[in-house]
């Protein structure tokens, strides 16, 4: 009998190493490397989280993956584990946003700008198959983030005592309120969403197994984690969730550098959405304030000391719901 993969001259299986490991109040991270070379990682809620990840129903599962069936990119649904977790079988420790802040922008991501171009363009199809997808009547509830904002933006909750006023001021908290609203409420037009496709989410391969051809080859091995907040939503919550981020990113890392660098992943996204490309962008502002108005609330709720950071979140969706309201 052959020794197993990756044993040791003794025949010895090497245990599993926690390579990263990370928690807010909201969500607690824990990833494994594989004796195998792959990569477990391991989500549940945090402490203080105001709701569960979202339960999937076989019928749920099979429509998500029937969404997911093209080649390159896929959604990867968790398997449910105890006290409310998610398990996923990765290609790789760290994810998109872990490189992009790591390393300092694009260039940072394995395969190079060209690979997250590619890999943005397959997310923007898997969204559109996914928001194609009948709404089935277990999907039928608001994303949860969507109803944590709502709850801020009305008063009926704080962020580490601060209100949304405090964090975003009275003009711009308004029509966010109109908006996280919409959102929150059962609508004709919600489709199938993710619920929060966030770059923190969104794994590529190793560098080592991520080509940089002029195609951006090696994308394909990049997967969205999916599941814990499958929703019935409007369409540009899924892309205003990844627009924020990127807006967030090009302000926090690369202000003064080129606009393209952030411009061309965002336009990637978009492009392989598909759609009318103006109503697109406008439901990506709108997206993108409510995205990052919760970012500037989780960073105040859940985080120690994050009341600084959060102010300066504040400030950028400020920004972004002022001109979406204009």
């Amino acid at each position: 009998m052959s020794a197993a993969p990756n044993a040791g001259p003794g025949g010895e299986v090497p245990d599993p190493v926690v390579v990263d490991a990370y928690a807010t109040g909201l969500l607690a991270t824990t990833v494994t490397a594989l004796p195998d070379g792959g990569h477990h990682w391991l989500r549940r809620p945090g402490p203080r989280a105001p709701e569960p990840f979202t339960p999937v129903t076989a019928r749920l599962r099979a429509l998500v993956e029937r969404a997911s069936a093209a080649p390159g990119t896929r959604l990867l649904m968790g398997t449910a584990a105890p006290d409310g977790a998610r398990t996923y079988a990765a290609p790789g420790p760290y994810s998109v946003a872990h490189r992009l802040i790591a390393g300092g922008g694009p260039h940072a991501v394995p395969g190079g700008p060209r690979a997250l171009h590619a890999t943005l363009r397959e997310v923007g199809a898997l969204l559109a198959a996914l928001h194609a997808t009948p709404v089935p009547e277990e999907a039928r509830r608001p994303a949860r983030a969507a109803v944590r904002l709502h709850a801020w933006l009305s008063g009926s909750t704080t962020a580490g005592g601060a209100t949304a006023a405090d964090l975003l001021g009275g003009a711009a908290a308004g029509p966010l309120r109109l908006w996280a609203a919409a959102a929150a409420r059962p609508a004709t037009g919600h489709v199938l969403s993710h619920g929060a496709p966030g770059l923190g989410s969104l794994l590529l391969a190793d560098a080592a197994d991520a080509a940089d051809d002029a195609d951006g080859a090696g994308a394909g091995a990049a997967v969205l984690l999916t599941g814990e907040d499958l929703c019935a939503a409007p369409p540009h919550v899924d892309l205003g969730w990844i627009a924020g981020e990127l807006a967030e990113f090009r302000w926090l890392l690369g202000a003064s550098a080129d606009p393209r660098v952030w411009q061309r992943p965002l336009d990637a996204l978009l492009d392989g959405y598909g759609g009318d490309p103006a109503t697109a962008r406008d439901g990506c502002v709108r997206g993108a304030a409510l995205r990052i108005a919760l970012h500037a609330h989780d960073t105040a709720a859940y985080l120690p000391d994050g009341a600084g950071t959060a102010r300066r979140y504040g400030a950028l969706a400020t920004a972004l719901a002022e001109g979406a309201a204009a």
